[in-house]
């Protein structure tokens, strides 16, 4: 016979067991309410009592249900004012609804009491995040995140912001003129091995002409990556940049011919012509970088680019000029005149060296140029009278005609100067 004792405790387990619920698993917040942290985390625990009551109350903000909860607070706080996660709680609920000016002066109080409460100082990096003050949230994380026992939420969010602030660093860059290279500089201390952003900073170096530094932010690259056509690109720019042509246009060279890229066949073009700049005399470099040519300007710039001009054979003795002195570039402007280009006035035997060169002076002088030099484009212009004959000339030759575009009284820089002469030279030498 069964003891009845032990039907009774079996009886007793059997009540007992039916009594017994699960409780069930604390709800889970989503989106950006889930930083939000449990506000007695980094806080000294409470007495039992205390912490159960504010469990509930914690629980209908997971929950949701901001009214429940506000009142559990309010209550919680009355009885113990100087519990400082019910205040917190009060500052989640304010988060959540966007009153971020009253979460702040409740967090600021929490924090000026306790400054290491750890949920007090993920709440204020919260409210930095959500005014998107990512630079403020980072640097507040990024304290958070190096405590002890702190939430893996926290460091997620940290990574969130850094990605935040990186991308939005970089996008302002692209557009922020001067400023462009500092916010480069500050996206690559989030992430040091982002590719794009540091080409793009050595690039905007390169344009300021800050060689150094420029090498040294494509340092890390040149290691890991030493061989691709961008890192290739900007260490010869950089070479150009201190006047080591011959160095660029070998690394130019070998990048256009792999690639098969126009454009980096072109810029070795503008570098071998910049080559060959930096090798003329000085009176070439400065009417190149005139502002204003004269008639002298104008003589070097033939002289020197045009090679029908500088080795025409035959000369007869130019005009005695009474105003060529000691005028930069003499000997161009002497050999102008013994070509017919420049003309001395027969009256005063002045041929006007320093008489700056306006837009229809100059394609005046360059189709005498085509003109005497015999370009068969130029012969062909039927007879016309002046000033359509000139500007006839350079259309039917393929010349740019400045004084097409430029205003009657505008000066003639060198660099459009050249490029005329370029053309120019490109006819005769047919």
């Amino acid at each position: 016979m069964i003891n009845r004792h032990f039907l009774f405790a079996i009886a007793v387990l059997a009540i007992a067991s039916s009594c017994t619920t699960i409780a069930p698993p604390a709800p889970r917040p989503q989106g950006e309410d889930r930083f939000l942290v449990d506000p007695r985390i980094g806080y000294p625990q409470a007495p039992d009592n205390l912490d159960r009551r504010f469990a509930r109350a914690w629980n209908s903000v997971l929950l949701g249900d901001l009214v429940t909860a506000s009142s559990q607070l309010a209550e919680l706080r009355a009885k113990n004012p100087n519990y400082a996660p019910a205040a917190l709680g009060e500052a989640a609920i304010e988060i959540r609804q966007g009153n971020l000016e009253q979460a702040r002066e409740t967090v600021e109080q929490a924090l000026a009491k306790t400054p290491d409460y750890t949920a007090a100082m993920i709440y204020q990096a919260e409210i930095a995040v959500r005014e998107h003050q990512l630079r403020r949230a980072n640097d507040l994380y990024s304290a958070i995140v190096a405590r002890p026992g702190v939430p893996d939420v926290a460091k997620e969010r940290l990574t969130a912001v850094r990605r935040n602030l990186f991308d939005e660093l970089v996008a302002s860059a692209a557009t922020a003129g001067p400023e462009s290279t500092r916010l480069l500089r500050e996206a690559l201390k989030i992430d040091p091995n982002a590719r794009n952003a540091r080409v793009l900073l050595v690039q905007r170096l390169i344009a300021e002409k800050n060689w150094n530094d420029a090498q040294r932010e494509l340092a890390p690259l040149t290691q890991s990556d030493p061989d691709s056509s961008d890192v290739q690109q900007a260490l010869a720019e950089i070479e150009v940049g201190r006047g080591q042509y011959e160095q660029a246009i070998v690394r130019y060279e070998r990048i256009a011919r792999r690639d098969n890229n126009p454009q980096f066949a072109k810029r070795l073009e503008e570098i071998k012509e910049e080559w060959n700049a930096a090798n003329m005399p000085t009176q070439y470099q400065r009417a190149l970088e005139s502002e204003a040519i004269t008639r002298s300007d104008f003589a070097v710039l033939l002289y020197w680019k045009v090679v029908p001009v500088r080795f025409a054979q035959n000369l007869g003795t130019p005009p005695i000029a009474i105003d060529i002195g000691e005028v930069p570039g003499r000997d161009e402007l002497i050999r102008a005149m013994a070509l017919g280009i420049l003309n001395v006035d027969p009256v005063t035997r002045r041929v006007g060296p320093n008489t700056v060169l306006t837009p229809a002076a100059f394609t005046r002088l360059a189709a005498r140029v085509l003109l005497l030099r015999g370009a068969a484009c130029a012969r062909n212009v039927p007879p016309l009278l002046e000033p359509q004959r000139a500007p006839a000339i350079l259309a039917s030759c393929g010349i740019n005609d400045p004084s097409l575009t430029l205003p009657p009284d505008s000066p003639i820089s060198g660099h459009v100067a050249s490029a005329a002469i370029d053309q120019i030279e490109n006819v005769l030498s047919r």
